[in-house]
């Protein structure tokens, strides 16, 4: 992962999706998600305007903790074979989170154990 920035290679992802896929679990009710992933996100797909979309895929990390794996999206119009839908905008060399490259965001926190003790959702 990218020490500056939160964004992780497409082989980190794919390995972390694909780990929660396997591993179903119950010990995280939620993820304290800073500020500058949400920036970085929305960053990237802010052109496209009010529709914009972002996606967050579940995964588990290589140190086996829950997390959110973000991505930017752009929308797809309809064709007469295919539905519309939201395309990932994923970085075009698996393992670049270059400046620049579509991004692909980790920086959440699992709860547990970052918290609020005291909120009724918890």
């Amino acid at each position: 992962m990218s020490a500056t920035d939160g964004k992780i290679t497409l082989t980190e992802a794919i390995a972390w999706t694909g780990n929660w896929r396997k591993t179903p679990s119950t010990k995280t009710n939620a993820f304290l998600i800073p500020v500058k992933t949400i920036e970085g996100v929305l960053s990237e797909i802010k052109a496209q305007g009010s529709g914009a979309k972002a996606r967050a895929y579940l995964g588990i990390d290589d140190k086996g903790e829950e997390t959110l794996v973000f991505v930017g999206t752009k929308f797809v119009p309809a064709t007469p074979k295919e539905k519309e839908y939201y395309k990932d905008l994923l970085p075009a060399a698996n393992e670049t989170t270059e400046a620049g490259a579509n991004g692909i965001w980790d920086f959440v926190e699992p709860c547990p154990p970052y918290c609020d003790d005291s909120s009724p959702l918890n």
